[in-house]
């Protein structure tokens, strides 16, 4: 059996000149598009056809694919290794985490025993959705307020480098906004640790993070993880987030127990606790987008260019009490060109808890929503309960 890894480069690098070259008893080639390398093929022949992944059943006709190649790991190594090199040199962006790998028989027979021919691994970065609103709100702050350029161009660089999995960067970056707004200008630990402890805002945020459930659980065990399991209080968390600055921002690599850059598993946990810190401190500098005066802006705006949709909403309800089954409609505002299901989510929302109020001994039965003018259906809530 052939098996073929295919690597893609995400750089746009030329190499004017290529042949095949040996690699872990492979060969590895450039593929090349219009004078561009665009990946590397590692190619193994005469494999065992046991490395093909499998399909198992599991419990319940469900099945599992079962990969058993063991050559991947080594290649990934050296070829990772082959980076460190050029990255002395030159950025350039080998996407090994992203590798296709093709399982091809060399004969009829093997052909016919593979079960799975391919498999992709791919890290493509979700399209981010962004309400207008929130578009707006930013432009408008930004004429009269003065901006978080500080927080968030560190938040920026923390949060690029937590999902390029560079732990260390992130942890890096996120206490050098954490001690430039809270440390006071101290760099000696032990006071440094004394003036995070005296700053309520900074406590409170601590205590907050300690209490998401996502971010105390790591995938990956370190010192930070074990601290963690302990359940500690905000002061112990604080001495070894400024222990770990120590440690992070300092290097010495002749210490048994020196930090190393390809190592970036072990700080995983405290970048994340550090960045869900940086998550509320941007989130404070964003406070001045939400004045009210910017929501009463935005609804001016739109109504001016014609951007207001009409949700009209026909509710069937009982009365608790007398049993009287009443019905009206409700009609809600909202800025908009075309009705979302963000949207709609928001009406539905809102008019609940507006029922709720004023009707807080009657049983909704129905909320049909249409878009005014049209025969569009937006949601139609129906309750079963009788009492």
């Amino acid at each position: 059996m052939r098996i073929r890894y295919i690597v893609p480069i995400q750089s746009a690098l030329i190499i004017p000149d290529h042949w095949a070259i040996p690699i872990q008893g492979g060969t590895c080639r450039v593929i090349e598009e219009a004078g561009l390398a665009k990946a590397l093929e590692i190619i193994f022949t005469n494999q065992p056809i046991g490395y093909a992944p499998h399909i198992e059943k599991q419990a319940e006709n469900r099945t599992q694919v079962s990969v058993r190649d063991p050559l991947w790991f080594f290649v990934k190594q050296q070829l990772d290794g082959a980076m460190a090199f050029l990255h002395c040199f030159h950025d350039i962006t080998l996407a090994t985490e992203e590798v296709e790998t093709k399982y091809e028989g060399e004969t009829v027979d093997e052909e016919k025993q593979i079960a799975v021919k391919s498999m992709a691994r791919t890290a493509k970065d979700s399209p981010i959705p962004l309400s207008f609103d929130l578009l707006t709100r930013a432009i408008m702050a930004a004429e009269e307020n003065s901006t978080p350029k500080f927080e968030a161009t560190l938040a920026r660089a923390a949060s690029k480098a937590l999902s390029e999995q560079q732990f260390i960067n992130s942890f890096r970056y996120s206490f050098l906004l954490i001690e430039s707004l809270y440390g006071e200008g101290q760099f000696k630990s032990s006071r440094l640790k004394e003036v995070l402890k005296n700053n309520v805002i900074f406590k409170e945020m601590v205590e907050t993070t300690l209490l998401d459930p996502v971010v105390m659980r790591p995938q990956y065990t370190s010192d930070t993880a074990i601290l963690f399991a302990s359940a500690p209080g905000a002061d112990k968390v604080i001495d070894h987030l400024v222990e770990k600055r120590g440690f992070y921002f300092h290097g010495n690599i002749k210490r048994k127990d020196a930090w190393r850059p390809e190592q970036q598993q072990v700080a995983e946990a405290l970048a994340m606790f550090a960045i869900s810190i940086v998550l509320l401190i941007t989130r404070e500098a964003s406070t001045p987008m939400f004045d009210e005066s910017f929501a009463k802006q935005h609804y001016e705006n739109a109504k001016e260019k014609g951007a207001i949709i009409v949700f009209q909403i026909k509710v069937t309800y009982r009365d608790s009490v007398s049993d009287f089954q009443g019905s009206h409609q409700l009609d809600v505002n909202m800025p908009g060109t075309k009705a979302t299901s963000r949207m709609a989510l928001d009406v539905a929302k809102l008019f609940l808890e507006k029922f709720e109020y004023d009707q807080p001994l009657a049983r909704l039965e129905r909320a049909e929503c249409t878009v005014q003018g049209s025969a569009e259906k937006v949601f139609d809530i129906q309750f079963h309960t009788q009492k």
